[in-house]
């Protein structure tokens, strides 16, 4: 067993963990529909972080031929990881019986831990990028240092127009870069 397929059991285990609390969640939110006031931003961003979480994963695949790991790096490299199950748990509630929920209330609510949490990967990934790249002006590594930014600031505001207009240019910026990586045109 090669160094990465040991590494990869448990960062695919986090991953695992964040895409079921995301259906999980999905799943009770849809059982206990006739309690819950839906909201487009919240299911937009868990559609956006399953999707993420998919992406992450199929991405990893190219640390295969890495050789030298320690145990610092490994701890680095799964921040991401981490970072993503955490959003995953905060962007939808934890529906209970009996209860009723208004997704856009919940949605502010918990907008500084989920966007926190959001905004740490791409900029542990930028970090990364940079470091593989020697250098932090790589495409990746901006792309990836200005989608921490925008999303990270969504933590401090609770205007609606500025969530609108952040989630569906992250969102767009990211369908465009899963296009571009899947047709390999970067």
């Amino acid at each position: 067993m090669s160094p990465f397929e040991h590494l990869s059991v448990l960062i695919s285990i986090i991953i695992g963990l964040g895409v079921t609390h995301l259906l999980a969640s999905l799943h009770r939110l849809v059982q206990a529909r006739d309690r819950v006031k839906l909201h487009w931003l919240p299911l937009l961003w868990a559609v956006l972080l399953f999707i993420s979480q998919v992406e992450w994963w199929w991405a990893s695949f190219e640390w295969r031929s890495r050789v030298e790991w320690n145990f610092f790096y490994f701890l680095f490299i799964l921040q991401s990881p981490v970072a993503l199950y955490l959003a995953a748990a905060f962007v939808l509630p934890d529906v209970e019986a009996g209860e009723s929920y208004d997704l856009k209330q919940y949605y502010f609510a918990t907008r500084r831990w989920l966007f926190l949490a959001i905004a740490m990967s791409p900029a542990v990934d930028a970090v990364r990028r940079a470091e593989q790249a020697g250098s932090i002006t790589d495409f990746g590594a901006v792309s990836n240092a200005v989608s921490a930014v925008l999303v990270g600031s969504m933590a401090f505001t609770q205007k609606l127009w500025y969530h609108a207009l952040v989630t569906l240019a992250v969102g767009a910026l990211f369908l465009a870069f899963i296009v571009s990586s899947a047709l390999e045109l970067r």
